[in-house]
């Protein structure tokens, strides 16, 4: 049977990497877990590999959970050559390429605006009076990190110039700030999980601590039902983004459905606790499905 490698950030598998082990087992896979700092590339005039400290590593798949959290430049682009040269003539969920653009929020919100998709106003600059005078114009602000995940490092702002002593701040970091318009939405929004061009369920994350829906920072799930819009519209980001699998993001704005974001490798155990859908089931299904092709 063929051999599918799960490579993720993680020394000890999550519960995401737990659960599409556990399902390649019991569907007859073999299945090996591969932390992606324990990967190192080989290469040489003849020979180009990617090893582990017990040799090389061949695999017929792969589910890519990610190239990791906080990591630096140096990091990331180890890891995406990295990926490259494993992934080359082996299936990949999801690639890195599309894990890549989902991974620049900047390219993601340019990306899903220029196919049509509904997203938030959003700023991207280093000129502090421009990003200040943006912050005049949305009113409310949401500042994010570029890159990032989990609501870490978001903070919203009503006050221009408080804002500008932050603007400051974070360009002395070489940081560039990110901006997008606050949607008045109810204390929730949409997580809708697609997996092969379908969606497999989705569910509220509610919050009662404030704006923040992220289950990392306090939400709980909620049971959703996913309609004909949410369905195009997740699908269609999806697909926007060259993604297998996501996590999209919708809030419910005063003027219809907007997404706010799409992850390519979307921690699933709130959903599959509140939907009693499993998305491993799904994956490992698309996964025989691509290399029976």
């Amino acid at each position: 049977m063929p051999l599918i490698g799960i490579v993720a950030e993680s020394p000890v598998p999550d519960e995401p990497s737990r659960d599409l082990y556990v399902e390649l087992k019991k569907r007859g896979f073999q299945a090996r877990y591969l932390p992606i700092s324990k990967l190192s590339a080989v290469i040489g005039v003849d020979r180009i590999a990617v090893e582990t400290k017990g040799g090389p590593v061949y695999v017929d798949g792969m589910f890519v959970r990610g190239l990791g959290l906080l990591i630096d430049v140096d990091s990331l682009l180890r890891r995406i050559t990295l990926l490259r040269i494993l992934a080359e003539n082996t299936v990949t969920i999801n690639h890195v390429d599309a894990l890549i653009r989902t991974r620049n929020k900047f390219e993601t919100v340019y990306l899903l605006a220029r196919g049509g998709v509904p997203v938030p106003t959003t700023v991207v600059t280093e000129d502090i009076i421009y990003a200040y005078n943006a912050t005049q114009a949305l009113g409310r602000a949401v500042v994010k990190p570029i890159q990032g995940s989990r609501g870490y490092g978001s903070f919203l702002v009503d006050d221009p110039d408080l804002a500008f002593n932050i603007y400051r701040y974070l360009l002395t970091l070489r940081k560039p700030l990110y901006l997008q318009e606050y949607v008045e939405k109810p204390n929730r929004d949409i997580r809708v999980v697609v997996v092969g061009g379908e969606p497999i369920g989705c569910m509220y994350r509610v919050s009662e601590r404030g704006w923040k829906t992220n289950v990392a920072q306090g939400s709980r799930g909620e049971p959703c039902r996913v309609d004909e819009e949410l369905a195009e519209l997740s699908v269609r980001a999806t697909e926007i983004l060259g993604l297998t699998y996501s996590g999209v993001d919708i809030g419910e704005g005063k003027e219809g459905y907007v997404v706010f974001e799409v992850n390519a490798s979307p921690d699933w155990r709130e959903f599959k606790r509140t939907t009693g859908v499993n998305p491993a089931h799904h994956l490992v299904n698309v996964m025989a499905n691509m290399l029976k092709a």
